[in-house]
């Protein structure tokens, strides 16, 4: 009997919604006499899972993964664990270490097809195409009707190379699907590339014919016929099949039209598919989207680039259906402003838009997009402030509304407006989430001595929502070392900030300053040329200073008190800002002392090389 504790998890867990990931192997095992040891390893493995799946399921894959280590290594045989463990480890890339452990769960129990279908994936995505195709047939014989298994073979035979088992499926999947005219339509496009791969391209015509026979009524099954005879250049079945379909009611003239302009792009006749287009252009029977898409694709074809942009000469007609259907076009017209940058015209449509259409989050996203192309500071806030209303998941808008509150002086505002990004973006890894995190390790870092001991706990949590942000990595290694922690990790931070951006000159100034530290004042003086360069006139005091202090470490004193000098002077010329805010130059007044006595002590030190 269970007891009234386990009953009460096992009911949590059912509240939370993670029943279907409770432990069979591991509610079995506990029911089987256990040695006393053996009993109480399996308990606390049971403990260690659940802790696991909630971690899992709360989207705190590094947490999960380390329970998850722990409850395996006391419970090395159980499969629901193993199957677990081996899915967290492959959503964090750890692919070679997620593969043994789902061969071990579906060893463990071969009926689960969650633990077969997981393997699949993990076969295939290390092409090992015999061992995934071996999996998936014993899955499908388990299961025959199982449709997804079946369309799922049909893809492991053609990439193993077995293109007649592949088209023999398919057929076989046709049949089950005579009654559904999308499945249909799905199953017949996969045999199709199928047979054009095997050199069977004249079976291809049947294959059509007899969807049109299941379906003629089907739109889709009259386009892509169509669109066959025009690519095998077959003009006068064309002509027949279009006549014929228009009397019997299968296909609109509107449809004829638009198909004619494919034909008209497929003979390179360009004026030919613009006369036509604009023939039907504002003909509401013809959706915006299709118009929208022949009109890309008589560009396009043009210009032999398939994502090249909309030629200028089409944007009249484009402009047309933004009057004529402004919900279906808005988006696309817009985004072409965008990215011919005509952003003010961008900006005039989606300013009555985000009035108008507020709940849709592209407004928002196009909105902000054009006014950060545009470079006004003032708009970018606004519609960030603007956007919170709406889409409060989206990590962008909560950066900059928090960074404008920063730079207008209310650091505390800043504080809280990050913490309740926190709560809000969704999801909560990645590179958003990440920089919300760093950003506030960076607050916290510059705060009072209470709020600069959470600093490296932000820093921690940054880096495991999102390890490839260069800028987090720079400043979590640059806090440690000016405080001469960690500097071993401090240089493996700053190491990988130097991957990620190894033209950025503040970061490279940080790997120096980290070898200075280490006392490697070879290396030091090799990043810190490195960033000095990188910087030109831009180079900040601190670049000038630490290059004087790592020349002073190497007791050349003459050049240490040149690069100390400009230190200085880059200095003064910060505190001569005047938007500097007040702690910054509180801050610099601080440094200057300490700057002027290193020059002063240089001085005397030359002098006495002199003598």
């Amino acid at each position: 009997m269970k007891s009234r504790t386990d009953a009460k998890k096992r009911g949590l867990l059912c509240l939370l919604g993670l029943g279907l990931l409770v432990g069979q192997g591991l509610e079995a095992r506990a029911q089987q006499p256990q040695s006393a040891a053996r009993a109480d390893s399996l308990t606390k493995a049971t403990e260690y899972y659940y802790q696991g799946v909630l971690a899992y399921r709360t989207e705190q894959a590094r947490s999960a993964y380390q329970l998850l280590r722990h409850a395996h290594a006391l419970a090395p045989e159980d499969g629901d664990i193993a199957y677990l463990l081996g899915r967290v480890a492959a959503d964090l890339g750890r692919e070679a270490e997620s593969l043994p452990l789902l061969e071990l769960a579906y060893r463990a129990d071969s009926s689960r097809r969650d633990y077969g279908q997981a393997l699949v994936s993990a076969y295939f995505s290390r092409e090992r195409l015999q061992d995934a195709l071996r999996i998936t047939e014993q899955l499908a014989k388990a299961d025959p009707d199982n449709d997804d298994m079946r369309y799922r073979l049909v893809q492991l035979y053609a990439r193993s190379g077995d293109l007649k088992k592949a088209i023999e499926l398919c057929g076989e999947l046709q049949e089950h699907f005579k009654r559904n005219v999308d499945a249909y339509a799905q199953v017949t496009q996969m045999k199709i590339q199928l047979l054009r791969m095997a050199g069977e391209g004249s079976h291809i015509f049947d294959e059509h014919h007899r969807r049109l026979e299941l379906f003629p009524d089907d739109r889709a099954a009259n386009y892509d016929y169509a669109l066959y005879l025009i690519d095998r250049r077959l003009d006068d079945l064309l002509d027949k099949f279009l006549k014929d379909r228009q009397r019997q009611g299968f296909l609109k003239p509107v449809d004829a039209v638009a198909l004619r302009v494919h034909q008209a792009v497929d003979r390179k006749k360009y004026a030919d598919a613009e006369r036509l287009l604009a023939s039907v252009n504002q003909d509401t029977t013809l959706l915006t989207v299709e118009k929208l898409q022949l009109w890309a694709l008589i560009s396009s074809s043009q210009q032999e680039a398939e994502n090249a942009l909309l030629q200028d000469q089409y944007l009249p007609y484009v402009e047309q259906l933004v009057k004529l259907d402004p919900k279906a076009a808005l988006q696309y017209y817009v985004r072409l402003l965008r990215y011919k940058e005509r952003y003010r015209e961008a900006i005039a449509l989606l300013e009555p838009a985000s009035k108008q259409r507020a709940d849709e989050p592209w407004v928002w996203d196009e909105y902000f997009q054009d006014a950060v192309g545009l470079e006004d500071e003032a708009l970018i806030g606004r519609v960030a402030r603007e956007a919170l209303r709406y889409v409060p998941t989206d990590w962008r808008y909560h950066i900059t509304a928090a960074s404008e509150l920063y730079t207008a002086g209310k650091r505390e505002e800043a504080r809280v407006a990050l913490e309740r990004a926190c709560q809000e973006v969704e999801p909560k890894t990645g590179i958003g989430p990440g920089r919300i995190l760093g950003l506030l390790a960076d607050l916290y870092a510059s705060g009072t001595q209470e709020e600069r001991a959470k600093a490296d706990e932000y820093y921690e949590a940054a880096l495991a929502a999102y390890d490839s942000d260069p800028e987090v990595l720079n400043n979590y290694a640059y806090r440690l070392a000016k405080a001469g922690q960690e500097l071993a990790k401090a240089e493996r931070l700053a190491g990988q900030a130097v991957k990620l951006s190894p033209k950025a000159a503040h970061i490279l100034d940080t790997y120096a300053y980290i070898y200075l530290r280490l006392k490697n004042y070879t290396l030091a003086k090799l990043y810190q040329r490195k960033a000095l360069d990188e910087a030109g006139e831009s180079a900040s005091a601190d670049m000038y200073e630490h290059m004087g202090d790592i020349l002073a470490a190497e007791a050349d004193w003459a050049e240490a008190e040149r690069y100390w000098t400009l230190a200085e002077a880059a200095y003064q010329k910060k505190l001569a800002e005047p938007d500097l805010e007040p702690s910054q130059a509180e801050e610099l007044r601080a440094t200057l002392p300490t700057l002027k006595k290193k020059i002063n002590d240089a001085k005397k030190k030359i002098q006495r090389q002199q003598r």
